[in-house]
């Protein structure tokens, strides 16, 4: 390749995805492979047409002791005759890995992220550019492949993910190289990437050179075309997704709600979306398989309701009539207990759970609209004994229409109350039965009968406290 398209290709894929903005500051990973060391250079060319500034990044990760230390200094070295701010830092990455329980790679990339991402807001930089490039791409798209990984995976490496950058990403290793060797340039080079005890490495070093050479010599560059296409492919389905989402999930306190209405007239890979997507808002998306994604699905079509499902990173999956709930295990545990009120007769009761009172109160007309939240009956002139609570064992309930009782649990399932959400419903019972289920039901007993006077209940919240008491 002429050296001079190096300097093209990498301008040309700046302003097709727009990487850099006139006046931004970049900060620059730099290893000092030469990936990160072209990159570096080339960038360094281009400031004057694109108008940015650069900031020169280096973390030595303390794998490699003096070697590593050397490397940083170089750097720094370099940056500075190229008259290049430059920022270095050390991390005991083995030792993160340890506390995290992570593989040596992962720790590397969560100590780079968290330095390189400080560094941005320390800096107030706008862009972070990375030395990512075509064989990188390539390597990706086959070890997702071997893997297990769907479109998401399968997309490989994007030119943009928020502040990250890669300009390199669509020139290949030996285009690389070959600038490099062009401009003088002496990159250091890890000589952990030369041994096979990772994925990526085998697949570089093994797999990519016989696929080359025996299969199709221009596998790059149609993993590469297969990876733009498939990141087309999942930006719009990600678009639907979102699109979905507004009508079938909801955020409630510590849950996330997947409703169930109609949910066998979705497409299937709008299902397996719509999930990861509902777990994404409480768990990690990339920590749910295939097979939790299908675990989900069945108990959302067959699942017996009252039904967990325990998934990683310790989010539980709950199967309502209607719903499915993600939440944080725990979370549960935090809901309050309702308590237990005698009702002041007349007078007004708080629930402090609910922040809300029943107000009592003896009238001479009984209500002109009694319904859920205002009820009455005929006042006996004695004092009568009713609670506020909860629901308890053996709890019987008259619903409008029924000539008896049922079980409060018999009616609850009826209709279609979670059970998670049972113990929360407030009650107002006497020593029998329940009465009242405020702002839902009220038993055939009440809103009926003729009196010289009422008592008449109703549910306010504190906010809406402006009912006087009257008294007998």
């Amino acid at each position: 390749m002429d050296i001079s398209q190096f300097r093209v290709k990498v301008k040309e894929t700046i302003e097709q995805y727009n990487l850099i903005q006139s006046g931004d500051l970049v900060v620059v990973g730099v290893s000092g492979g030469p990936d990160s060391l072209a990159l570096l250079h080339v960038l360094k060319t281009l400031r004057p047409e694109l108008s940015c500034e650069l900031h020169v990044a280096h973390l030595d990760h303390s794998f490699r002791g003096k070697q590593a230390e050397e490397e940083a200094r170089w750097v720094k070295e370099l940056a500075t005759h190229w008259g290049l701010p430059v920022t270095i830092a050390k991390k005991d990455v083995p030792a993160l890995a340890r506390e995290k329980g992570l593989s040596p790679q992962e720790a590397g990339h969560l100590a780079r992220y968290e330095f390189l991402s400080g560094l941005l807001k320390q800096l107030g930089a706008q862009k972070i550019a990375l030395g990512h490039q075509a064989d990188d791409q390539a390597e990706t798209v086959l070890m997702h492949l071997f893997t297990g990984s769907g479109l998401e995976g399968l997309r490989g490496i994007v030119p943009v993910h928020g502040p990250i950058i890669r300009p390199l990403l669509y020139v290949t290793r030996e285009e690389i190289e070959e600038y490099c060797r062009a401009h003088a340039l002496e990159p250091r080079r890890d000589p952990s990437n030369e041994k096979d005890i990772y994925l990526r490495n085998k697949i570089r070093n093994r797999l990519m050179p016989w696929l080359l050479e025996n299969i199709n010599p221009n596998l790059i560059t149609t993993l590469n075309k297969t990876a733009q296409i498939l990141w087309a492919e999942e930006e719009y389905l990600e678009y639907v997704t979102k699109k979905k989402a507004k009508e079938y999930l909801a955020h409630e306190g510590d849950y996330e709600k997947l409703s169930l209405r109609r949910w066998e007239e979705i497409p299937l890979a709008l299902q397996r979306r719509l999930i990861r997507h509902a777990y994404s808002f409480r768990g990690a998306a990339q920590g749910l398989y295939f097979q939790h994604v299908e675990d989900i699905r069945e108990l959302a079509q067959r699942g017996q309701v009252g039904k967990l499902l325990h998934l990683p990173g310790k989010i539980i999956v709950e199967k309502t009539y209607d719903f499915l709930l993600f939440y944080k295990e725990g979370a549960k545990k935090q809901q309050k207990t309702l308590g237990s009120y005698p009702l002041k007769i007349p007078g007004r009761t708080h629930i402090p759970e609910t922040n809300q009172y029943i107000v009592a109160a003896i009238e001479r007309e009984k209500p002109q609209n009694p319904g859920n939240t205002v009820v009455y009956l005929p006042w006996p002139g004695q004092p009568l004994t009713y609670v506020a609570r909860a629901r308890r064992p053996g709890d019987r309930f008259s619903p409008k229409g029924l000539a008896g009782s049922k079980k409060l649990k018999d009616y609850f399932i009826e209709k279609k109350i979670p059970r998670g959400e049972r113990d929360q419903i407030l009650l107002v019972a006497s020593e029998k039965e329940v009465l009242w289920i405020p702002g839902r039901a009220v038993s055939n007993k009440l809103n009926s009968g003729e009196s010289e006077r009422y008592l008449v209940l109703q549910i306010l919240d504190a906010k809406d406290m402006t009912v006087k008491i009257k008294r007998v």
